[in-house]
């Protein structure tokens, strides 16, 4: 009986309650890997949390156990999101993301895949919190304590101090890096500059952006490679997840992507320093930043903030030489906005899981076989040169093969493991991919198509212990955002007879000036960002999401912004090797990086394009997406 007394005071007593804190926040800041000043941001957070707790126990307010019990599990729950987004983007969880809820929820496993079963530790405390808030404020009540007006006043400066921080009305350096990681100012401050954002945006003038346009624009064109599949019908696959280490490389003896290999050996262009430059929107940042030559946001994907824009990317430009472009992929056309966004991209048709016959589920939809299998009938109808983009889906995450399906032989330690699993998906897409190419050849199309392919983002997240340990292993070097975050590029021009691996760096926003040039198309009245590949003699390429703004790679050197996002405390090493550089002489790339973010973002909020490209609204509506 003593013994339960004496536990029912330690409960109560303000002591155990900031220490519960104390080691709620340790959980949290371990869970998003913050190593420096990790005690100044606990303190911090046992502030903040205890300003919260005394608050709502001394407050006049009615039913305020229900409303204090609501408001802890709503925040335990903001850094249980925190934790997970993390874990996956390496970024926690901001105001602007809100939009990223519906399509989370529409992908399950894989959203499973990406849970820490530490987070849960974030919810243990809840009972014992909302108990000691129960007998704290009983005890208030039972010696009538009259501190309304102190309460109020303590609250006030506290909700000051927090606002404070998050505005850094000063531009201080420290109080951005707290502001940045610690867990109520980092989102205080980020709501604060989503609205600032929005109410007076600091905007570029035109002019500004027309000259950054022109810097780009001598490094984009040349005559080397210029229309050597002029005329020719034009196939863009987008991988899904497939990462550029697989190419060329076995596992035990086995080749991962045999079929691919195998274009490499004629009549093929490929560029082995590519990389992902997508923002939170993965897949569709790809897409629309491969198709248009500009680079996501970080707000939203643009098939949603921007759809009706004015554009005038590579399905326009193809559109303008007479061919009919459509789209098709193997999961549901409202997906990522699509079926409303694709029209005003250029695609006259959308085809999706709808269209197609299911005979063959894998993981989220219609298998990459399948799909190709249904897609050469498609191709062959056609009665004009024609521009399909297509798709995959069978290697996205959490990477789930059913045995029948599985090729590669694993050893038993990677069995079940993401790196196994990974490995036969790629093998099985590969294969999808060598059907493909006999299946245009029996259709009579291939030697009068060009086919390129792209990874649309990595598979395999090297902030991930196990998969890092893993991939390290495998590679025999340290797996670092240079290897995650490299994708294949591979251009194949039956007939060509070129045979060229080109080592220029570059990504997806070069995507389309590349293809253009090799296409034969000039695009000298696009807003495009990028470079043609073939014909740059240097490679340059911001990135939006995993590494945050200001993040770059210039040819053989990346450059990783602090997480604090200021430029002191960056990181900067050598590709491949992993030599460590002086971050400090790349502050001129680090603010190129940023300009061309912004000057991309200026175009499509101010719909710049449309001021040079009028288009004929029944351009758009004659588009037959549905």
């Amino acid at each position: 009986m003593k013994r339960m007394e004496k536990m029912k005071k330690i409960l109560a007593s303000p002591y155990f309650i900031a220490g519960l804190f104390a080691l709620k926040m340790m959980v949290y800041y371990s869970l998003i890997k913050v190593n420096r000043m990790e005690i100044v941001l606990i303190l911090i957070s046992l502030v903040v949390w205890g300003g919260i707790f005394i608050g709502f126990s001394k407050s006049g307010l009615k039913r305020k156990r229900g409303i204090f019990l609501t408001v802890y599990l709503l925040l335990s729950l903001l850094m249980f999101a925190d934790t997970m987004y993390y874990n996956y983007y390496n970024q926690t969880v901001s105001i602007r993301q809100l939009w990223q809820a519906k399509s989370v929820t529409a992908v399950p496993k894989s959203f499973i895949a990406t849970l820490i079963p530490a987070s849960f530790l974030l919810f243990v405390d809840i009972p014992f919190a909302y108990y000691s808030f129960k007998k704290i404020n009983d005890k208030y009540k039972k010696h009538n304590f009259h501190l309304r007006k102190e309460i109020k006043y303590s609250a006030s400066v506290l909700i000051a101090i927090v606002i404070t921080l998050a505005v850094n009305p000063f531009h201080s350096a420290a109080v951005e890096r707290v502001n940045n990681t610690e867990f109520f100012t980092n989102h205080v401050s980020d709501i604060y500059q989503t609205i600032a954002e929005n109410i007076a945006p600091e905007e570029m003038k035109e002019e500004e952006i027309l000259e950054v346009l022109q810097e780009v624009a001598p490094e984009s064109m040349g005559p080397y490679l210029h229309g050597v599949g002029k005329g020719k019908n034009l196939i863009v696959i987008q991988l899904e997840a497939f990462q550029n280490f697989v190419i060329g490389r076995r596992y035990n003896g086995q080749e991962i992507t045999p079929n691919i290999n195998r274009l490499l050996n004629r009549d093929t262009l490929y560029f082995d320093n590519y990389y992902s430059n997508i923002g939170k929107g993965n897949t569709v940042d790809a897409e629309f930043s491969s198709m248009n030559s500009l680079y996501p946001v970080i707000e939203g994907e643009a098939y949603r903030l921007y759809e009706t824009n004015t554009y005038h990317g590579l399905p326009w430009l193809l559109r303008e030489q007479g061919y009919y472009a459509f789209a098709v992929h193997g999961y549901k056309g409202e997906f990522w906005n699509r079926e409303k966004a694709y029209p005003y991209q250029g695609f006259q048709d959308y085809i999706s899981m709808e269209d197609l016959n299911q005979d063959e589920i894998i993981g989220m939809g219609i298998s990459d076989k399948s799909m190709f299998r249904q897609l050469v009938p498609i191709l062959k109808a056609q009665e004009k040169p024609f521009f399909s983009f297509v798709i995959t889906l069978t290697n996205h995450h959490p990477f789930v093969l059913d045995e029948q399906y599985k090729t590669l032989q694993l050893a038993e330690e990677e069995k079940g493991t993401k790196l196994g699993d990974y490995l036969q998906t790629v093998r099985y897409t590969d294969e999808a991919i060598g059907q493909l190419i006999e299946e245009l050849k029996a259709a009579g199309l291939y030697e009068n198509t060009v086919i390129a392919l792209y990874g649309d983002h990595h598979g395999l997240n090297c902030g991930m212990e196990d998969v890092r340990e893993d991939m390290t292993r495998f590679l025999g070097r340290n797996y670092d955002y240079d290897e995650m975050l490299k994708i294949p590029l591979i251009i194949h021009i039956p007939g060509s007879g070129v045979k060229e691996t080109i080592h220029t760096t570059g990504g997806q926003i070069d995507f389309m000036p590349t293809i253009a040039n090799i296409m034969g198309i000039s695009y000298d009245k696009t807003f495009a960002l990028g470079q043609d590949l073939t014909n740059a003699k240097e490679g340059f390429v911001a990135f939006t999401s995993y590494l945050f703004d200001g993040s770059f790679v210039k040819d053989d050197v990346m450059f990783e912004i602090s997480r604090e996002r200021i430029f002191e405390g960056s990181r900067a090493w050598r590709i491949g090797t992993g030599e460590e550089l002086d971050a400090a002489l790349y502050r001129e790339e680090y603010e190129k990086a940023l300009l061309y973010k912004k000057t991309s973002k200026e175009i499509m909020q101010k719909d710049l394009i449309a001021e040079y490209i009028k288009r004929d609204p029944i351009e758009i509506s004659n588009s037959e997406s549905k």
